[in-house]
């Protein structure tokens, strides 16, 4: 598969942006309504002696390598176009993938792929384009105010041959190559050939040199360029911070703990101690020529490869982790420089801090790592839209007013970098908004929320409708998938949360906080279906039981649940109040009650046989893992000593003493909630040990940092050894330290003793957190299979056991699990009960939330911090309070509109690619026969058909020519795919079309060429349909796609699907309608 990039010619280009624009009132497939509409701006700046409509643009880098990105760019707000760097060296082999944006960004990729004379024409051919489009647009009455600025590199030698030199002199007169072009658009849009194109397009360069290169080198090099007439930047790197102070920002301050840079990447960078004068001289040669010098702060941070995305071993850091270095760094500079010094800034900038660093002065500001991300260029927008806020606010008339303060400002930002979550290690979980699975052909659109959810529940269906204030529908929305809104409005594990699109931007939508204001406002009268004359038993009132019981109640079967407690909810009723208050879990069962579920309390039950025979149609189980696990230590037998789950109960019932000092065993959600319980009761800080460190916790990290807030210890890589006693009394536990060894089954690290490293925790009682064990004795006798461990075996699509009409699920059949789980379990089992006793599903179908596609395109480009909920402050949780507090309506509404609908849309691999190589395309949905073909006496045949079911709209067209394998669709696409590869890819020069073996399309005038298998095959539309042939038959196709003839070419053996032709017209027909720009592309 090539990888190299194979640009389009301008006519070609030219005929894609404007018929597109004409036609779908888009442009490479941004939407009209994300374009910047140029207009006054109290932003609006000077640089270079000429106007600037808006302070931002696009980096060096990606997004300025073709004549699209620039103009993509352009479109949604850049006017200063930091063309990407060239060199004499323009035949480089680039590793892929290339970049890896996940979180803070990454990259080996820092030349330019194109050959020099490419680069000048990509350059050109954006600039020629930018102003008919200008005209286009009707925004010719407002001035051009954009500018272009080359960047070249990296040595003296390099910069001063005749082909850099050539370079230089091709963009600083265009008059040759704009003849061409006007000769062009004499033919293709005669209505611009007259049009006004300066033939100037750049009167500045940025000067990027390689790391290593000496000071008088980088010196020697911007005065050629100065001498030569151009405004000079010089790139400077963030090791000029110093390691020291470099390392303790990324390991102390942020926590990139993971981050290691050799000595020799300080050692061979410029030092600071040169870049003082230099920049001094450098300054004063400027102003004696009559130009501008600054620096561009600041290059990417070299650094060994740790994250094992990218080949090789080194990689390139930008982002959001580069930015307080780079801050600290602007600071350094100004004040040591006495505020004298212009300064282009690009590191780590977003819609959020470009207020804070336009108002340091710096001019312009760029941006590459956030346009990589979801939203792409159109996030250039919200950055607009910020920095216009943020002046009106301050009373600003012009950058002039914004800036005044300047030293002020970046002092004070260079600290607060040091300081804001936002540029902190822990601010992004780690792990990508994924569903792992494959990635199809046709059909992508998946909301990671829902598939993350074990009881798939419709999460941006139920948070929609909060957005819209219809509390009702939401309410009806969770019930269909979740009978305990209440309960898992606080204490479900979310992991919907871990997997919400928003991690892409910020952090995510509150999902479970959401869930319980919809259950604490709404209200729901459910009218089970009529009585069925069938009985089901359900053994244990946990989660799991309460959930089977919801949807056979709605389904019109009896139910009757025997709980040997005092009171529902099993396991989570141990839940301490301020995680979960009592009323929470009475809500909810009040429900089921409502439905005719009959409780009763204090019923221990003997098996399920019994039950059975007591003329139960079914029996669930959901028995719970009720017993406590041991550490098996000595001294652990005793006073002072307590499991979890005894503890929870003691204190329920007002009956447990701990002294002062409390020592919690345990990494679980269990140990968190024991901690924090014992600490409400001794006001004193409590003691959790772990044999693991922090980030293999299984406790929910929000947990984990609630624990620590409220003043707790968390001593990690440390296991007891045994417990001290003074007579009766605990006095303390004595521990070794641990290292991490190989992983283990699990896939976490092994924890290995130290030896001689023991050491002592004084404790007045012991809390043991470590797990839970099954109620072995109800199985005694039975004839139930289980695992080793006690766990119920079941069928994990039904839950049935092995004894007929017999179910189990949650703890019983998991082990000790989640909440939701079990709630996932009990419905599952519920359904196939109904199957088995030939009844029908119970249904709860709310109205669907209309959505704006457009709308959604917007929310897609605009970063929004959470509004809460918000958290009892610690000093205030001295009692049993829960600590979350509820939405307020005004705050759920603004929360609930965070939500992406990312089962509505997603587009992540379009926006996310800088070469607009991944095109949207609307096909018709259905559920298609396709024909299975054989030869009969001499004929083609129909001799059978499969399905070919496409379910959704809006489908993925790859470009395979502008398409350099970087791989950042693959890193934000939310399945386990490469949309770059597993997309059909369309072709547009055909020498690279003939050389692959498989999903390779082209189409030319009409026709719709594809290889398979080293196998071509062509697909023509004609008014009455399709017509499709290959080597082996010729099949003429109707408008609805259903064969009206078959010729046979060649004989072939035995059966022949007709899917590849049924999926190149759905495809060809997608793009004549939805596609119209490309069409004209691949127009002869």
């Amino acid at each position: 598969m090539p990888t190299e990039l194979r640009p389009l010619p301008f006519e070609k280009l030219l005929r894609w942006a404007l018929t597109e624009l004409r036609e779908n009132q888009s442009i490479f497939g941004i939407p009209r309504e994300l374009f910047y509409e140029p207009r006054s701006e109290p932003f609006s700046a000077e640089i270079f002696g000429e106007a600037l409509a808006t302070p931002i643009g696009p980096s060096a880098g990606p997004h300025t390598q073709m004549s699209q990105n620039i103009v993509s760019a352009w479109l949604c707000g850049g006017r200063f176009i930091e063309l990407k760097t060239v060199q004499i060296l323009d035949d480089l082999t680039i590793p892929r993938p290339c970049i890896d944006a996940a979180d803070e960004g990454y990259n080996v990729e820092w030349s330019q792929e194109l050959r020099l004379h490419q680069s000048a024409r990509e350059y050109i051919h954006a600039w020629a384009l930018i102003h008919i489009l200008r005209k286009a647009l009707g925004w010719d009455k407002h001035p051009m105010a954009t500018v272009f600025n080359m960047s070249v590199g990296y040595n003296l030698e390099g910069i001063k041959s005749p082909a850099i030199q050539g370079f230089l002199a091709q963009l600083s007169d265009a008059s040759e190559a704009l003849g061409e072009i006007r000769e062009i658009l004499r033919r293709e849009a005669p209505e611009f050939a007259d049009l006004e194109i300066p033939t100037k397009i750049s009167k500045s360069v940025t000067l990027s040199t390689m790391h290593g290169c000496p000071p008088h080198e980088i010196e020697a090099i911007a005065e050629f360029l100065l001498e030569k007439g151009f405004h000079t930047f010089v790139k400077l790197n963030p090791t000029l911070l110093g390691k020291d102070r470099v390392m303790r920002i990324l390991h102390d301050h942020l926590g990139f703990r993971e981050i290691e840079i050799p000595d020799s990447v300080f050692e061979h960078d410029l030092q600071y101690e040169d870049a003082l004068p230099l920049i001094r001289r450098l300054r004063k040669k400027a102003q004696d020529l009559g130009l501008t010098f600054g620096v561009k702060l600041t290059n990417t941070l070299a650094m060994r490869n740790h994250r094992e995305v990218l080949p090789g071993e080194e990689i390139y850091m930008s982002g959001r982790a580069l930015y307080p270095i780079t801050m600290n760094l602007f600071w350094r500079l100004f004040s040591d420089l006495d505020g004298d010094i212009h300064v282009s800034y690009s590191a780590g900038a977003d819609a959020l801090n470009l207020p804070t660093v336009i108002s340091c002065g710096a001019l312009p500001v760029t941006a590459c790592t956030d346009l990589l991300k979801p939203g792409g260029y159109a996030r250039f927008s919200q950055w607009l839209s910020e920095l216009r806020e943020s002046m009106r606010r301050a009373g600003a008339k012009s950058l002039a007013e914004f800036t005044e303060n300047r030293a002020e400002n970046l002092k004070k930002a260079a600290e607060e970098s040091l300081k804001n979550p936002r540029y902190k290690k822990n601010f992004f979980l780690g792990e990508l908004p994924k569903i792992p699975d494959g990635l199809s052909f046709f059909d992508c659109i998946a909301a990671p929320c829902v598939a993350a959810c074990p009881a798939l529940q419709d999460v941006p269906e139920y948070v929609g409708h909060i957005a819209r204030g219809d509390l009702r529908a939401s309410l009806v929305t969770i019930l269909a998938r979740n009978p305990l809104p209440a309960v898992t409005g606080y204490v479900c594990p979310a992991f919907c949360e871990k997997r919400c699109t928003r991690w892409n931007y910020e952090k995510p939508v509150s999902i479970r906080a959401l869930k319980r204001f919809a259950a604490e406002n709404a209200e729901v009268e459910l009218q089970p279906a009529p009585a069925t004359g069938k009985k089901v038993a359900v053994v244990g009132a946990g989660p799991a039981g309460l959930s089977c019981a919801f949807y056979l109640a709605l389904a019109g079967v009896e139910v009757t649940v025997f709980e040997a407690g005092a009171e529902p909810g099993g396991m989570i009723s141990l839940a301490p109040a301020f995680r979960l208050p009592k009323e929470a879990i009475l809500a909810d069962v009040r429900r089921l009650e409502k439905l005719g579920v009959i409780f009763h309390f204090r019923s221990p039950v003997k098996s399920a046989q019994e039950l059975l025979e007591q003329g139960f149609d079914a029996v669930f189980l959901g028995l719970g893992f009720p017993e406590e696990a041991k550490l098996g230590i000595p001294g652990e037998e005793g006073p002072g000593v307590f499991g979890a789950l005894e503890f929870f109960r003691l204190l329920g019932a007002g009956k447990v003493e701990l002294g002062q000092k409390v020592v919690v065993i345990g990494g679980g959600n269990t140990a968190m909630d024991a901690a924090r319980a014992a600490w409400r009761l001794t006001k004193n800080p409590v003691t959790v040990i772990y044999r693991r460190t922090r980030a293999e916790m299984p406790a929910h990290p929000e947990e984990v940092e609630e624990f620590l807030r409220e003043g707790n210890e968390l001593l990690e890589l440390v296991s007891p050894v045994r417990l001290l006693r003074e007579g009766e009394k605990v006095s303390g536990v004595v521990c070794v330290r641990n290292r991490l060894g190989e992983p283990g089954p699990d896939g976490r690290p092994k924890p290995i003793p130290i030896p001689g490293s023991e050491f002592e925790i004084p404790a007045d009682a012991v809390i043991v957190a470590v797990g839970q064990r099954p109620e072995i004795r109800f199985y005694e006798g039975s004839s139930l299979v289980l695992h080793p461990d006690g766990r119920l075996v079941v069928d994990p699509e039904t839950g049935e056991t092995n004894l007929y009409r017999v179910y189990g699920g949650g703890d019983a059949a998991r082990g000790p699990a989640t909440v939701i789980e079990a709630v996932a379990d009990g419905r599952r089992a519920a359904f196939a009960i109904l199957k088995k006793l030939g009844l029908p599903y119970p249904e709860l179908f709310p109205v669907p939330s209309p959505q704006d596609h457009l709308e959604l395109k917007r929310k897609k480009a605009q970063k929004v911090m959470p509004f809460g909920p918000e958290l009892l402050p610690p000093a205030e949780r001295g009692n049993f309070a829960v600590v979350e507090f509820p939405f307020a309506p005004e705050k759920a509404r603004l929360e609930a509109e965070r939500c992406l609908q990312c089962r509505t849309l997603c587009d992540k691999c379009v926006e996310v690619c800088p070469n607009r190589a991944n095109l949207p395309y609307i096909i018709r949905t259905g559920i298609f026969q396709v024909p299975i073909l054989a030869v009969e006496e001499g004929n083609a045949r129909i001799v059978a058909t499969e399905e070919l079911a496409i379910t959704q709209e809006r489908q993925i067209l790859h470009l395979d020519d502008l398409c350099n394998d970087c791989g950042n669709c693959a890193t934000f696409c939310v399945h386990e795919g490469k949309p770059y590869q597993d997309k059909p890819r369309l072709f547009f020069d055909p020498a690279s079309y003939a050389q692959e073996e498989g999903n390779a399309f082209f189409l030319r005038d009409g026709e719709l060429w594809r290889r398979e298998g080293g196998k071509e095959m062509v697909l023509r539309h004609t008014p009455n349909g399709f017509i499709f042939s290959d080597e082996e038959v010729e099949v003429f196709l109707g408008p609805d796609l259903s064969v009206q003839k078959i010729l046979l070419r060649r004989v072939f053996p035995g059966r022949k699907s007709l899917r590849y032709a049924l999926e190149m017209a759905l495809i060809l027909e997608g793009i004549s309608r939805s596609l119209p720009g490309l069409l004209e592309v691949c127009r002869g």
